[in-house]
């Protein structure tokens, strides 16, 4: 079995004129590279992207248990993987099970309108380690993996990963590891 590919994927959540791209546009756009990726031979398809710890470990448990539906819910990012997941049980059925979401665990919990305490780096640090092999193992098994970036991020050479920004506001220190690794993985993996 081959490697799969770590692909700087640009998806802008707003466009030349400022305007906010619609979370059902910019959830079109990732299945349809995804799509494009699997007609030309990968295992399947995931794309990076930021979550609280609670929806990491329920993204995790559906795809453990052999199930695509990972009920997701949140703000943000977390929305364009709503409108996916919607397209995923109509339009695009044939990518169930081979197009998932690779959580990063950017903040422990949400809970409604208001975050709860960070955790200490040390912590934090040991559950995006965990993530972030998980992604690497993707990418061992065949997996492309779609490195989530956007307008603020893709011309930024420290920084190019949309992961760890809005409503997380992670610890500067475990989003420098992150994006580190992120960066590694696309040199590693091409």
């Amino acid at each position: 079995m081959s490697q799969g590919k770590f692909i700087n994927f640009n998806l802008p959540y707003k466009d030349g004129s400022g305007n906010y791209i619609p979370k059902l546009q910019q959830a079109t756009a990732i299945l349809d590279e995804a799509t494009t990726l699997l007609k030309n031979g990968c295992t399947g398809v995931g794309i990076i992207y930021s979550a609280n710890y609670n929806q990491t470990r329920i993204i995790q448990e559906t795809y453990f248990a052999g199930n695509w539906n990972t009920h997701t819910t949140g703000i943000n990012q977390a929305e364009v993987m709503i409108e996916m997941e919607a397209r995923l049980g109509s339009a695009y059925q044939a990518l169930q099970g081979k197009m998932h979401m690779l959580p990063i665990t950017t903040m422990n919990a949400y809970a409604g309108d208001h975050p709860l305490p960070k955790w200490n780096i040390d912590v934090h640090t040991g559950v995006v380690t965990q993530d972030l092999d998980r992604i690497q193992r993707y990418l061992n098994c065949g997996w492309d993996v779609l490195g989530w970036q956007n307008q603020d991020t893709a011309d930024d050479p420290n920084k190019p990963y949309a992961i760890g920004g809005a409503v997380a506001k992670m610890d500067p220190a475990v989003s420098v590891y992150v994006q580190n690794f992120l960066i590694n993985l696309a040199a590693v993996y091409q």
